[in-house]
């Protein structure tokens, strides 16, 4: 037994702390990877579309906005127009889409009656504007619309809504 010991180096002591350090450290590692899940899904389960009509001579966003979840349901807020990456606010409207109900897994945005954009009488100014919608929690990360005047999304963007897209069509319950 003496040779033993001698060979490992390690008391009984310390062997006990060694496993206690490493199972707490496992531990965190899985809390964390909870903690990066849940806010993966948070992150990319409301999406965001929307094209443009005209009713001379005014212009308002109809909008596709889909709930991916399948437990949350979220309450819209308000919708922000704004130019240069969010700089220059044109508008908020606060009134079209206040309390509307987005139930989980469910398509909404052809039934809203969005107001016209303030301001906004021809196409390539509207073409021109980014527009966000706002949850009632304050959320607005990564609700960008993405349409017209608006193609573009961030590669980190890009990436986790395909990684939930593969999630998703590979049947890999994620909630």
């Amino acid at each position: 037994m003496n040779s033993l010991r001698r060979a490992s180096g390690m008391t009984f002591w310390d062997e006990v702390l060694a496993i206690l350090l490493g199972d707490i450290l496992a531990s965190l590692v899985l809390i964390g990877l909870y903690v990066a899940i849940q806010w993966f899904l948070r992150a990319t389960d409301v999406t965001v579309a929307y094209n443009w009509n005209f009713t001379s001579p005014n212009f308002h966003p109809n909008f596709d906005i889909r709930n991916r979840s399948e437990s949350r349901t979220y309450l819209l807020a308000n919708i922000a127009y704004t130019r240069n990456d969010g700089i220059e606010i044109v508008w908020f409207d606060n009134d079209s889409i206040w309390d509307q109900e987005l139930r989980p897994g469910s398509i909404r945005g052809r039934e809203f009656k969005v107001a016209p954009v303030r301001g906004i009488v021809t196409a390539k100014e509207a073409l021109g504007l980014e527009i966000t919608v706002r949850l009632q929690d304050g959320r607005t990360f990564w609700l960008r619309g993405v349409g017209p005047g608006q193609l573009r999304l961030g590669r980190i963007q890009r990436t986790a809504f395909w990684v939930r897209d593969k999630f998703e069509r590979g049947a890999i319950p994620l909630e």
